[in-house]
């Protein structure tokens, strides 16, 4: 009976996050779909409280559960309040964040074009970041980690827009390949040749070996 109306409950909930459903929303309400199947498994088996598998599935649940929970950004503000450091990292009082699973051309950094010149990607990238975030009415960022300089590892979402998604398919930015969270877009920002896509650039972490 309990698991009867848990899974009514989650299957109240899930229809409510559907109507509303943003891509930072996606991971949870897998959790919760998975929360319901898990809930009816447990049912259909028929398993009496006191065994040790009705336990384990209680813990099962409880830890999806967990999962499943409200996502709470690391911070959430109008995108005036936000301040700019380079394509890649943003700030807003004390908190320094760090767009995740893109690197954005370094500040000394210049890219190739076609015709054998350059042009200042490093500057380019960081003004299209800062006309994203300061035109958002509200700007989302959400966190997980830090990396070893104290920043906040996030993605931020500018009215509901993935900034580091817009970055990387519009070619000023190059997706992490070993998550694989931005490869898409890179492949449409390449074979459509935009931005560092135009000419053949080394990404940061290149650059930065061969200047040594």
């Amino acid at each position: 009976m309990i698991l009867l109306i848990r899974v009514f409950n989650h299957q109240h909930h899930l229809t409510n996050i559907i109507r509303e459903a943003t891509p930072m929303k996606i991971k949870h309400l897998a959790a919760r779909i998975a929360l319901t199947f898990a809930a009816s498994a447990a049912m259909s088996a028929d398993l009496q409280p006191g065994d040790p598998i009705s336990a384990k599935i209680f813990l099962q649940l409880h830890s999806i559960e967990k999962l499943a929970g409200e996502v709470v950004p690391l911070v959430s503000a109008p995108g005036r309040d936000f301040r700019v450091i380079d394509g890649d990292s943003l700030a807003m009082g004390d908190l320094n964040i760090r767009l995740v699973d893109i690197d954005a051309p370094l500040a000394v950094q210049r890219c190739n074009t076609p015709d054998g010149s350059y042009w200042d990607c490093a500057a380019q990238a960081r003004q299209r970041v800062r006309s994203i975030v300061n035109e958002a009415e509200r700007v989302e960022c959400f966190s997980t980690d830090q990396d070893h300089y104290g920043r906040h590892l996030a993605t931020c979402d500018a009215d509901g827009v993935d900034v580091g998604a817009l970055l990387v398919e519009e070619g000023l930015a190059w997706a992490h390949e070993n998550d694989g969270r931005y490869v898409p877009q890179a492949s449409i920002a390449q074979a459509n040749a935009r931005g560092i896509w135009q000419a053949e650039t080394a990404p940061p972490w290149n650059w930065d070996a061969e200047q040594d």
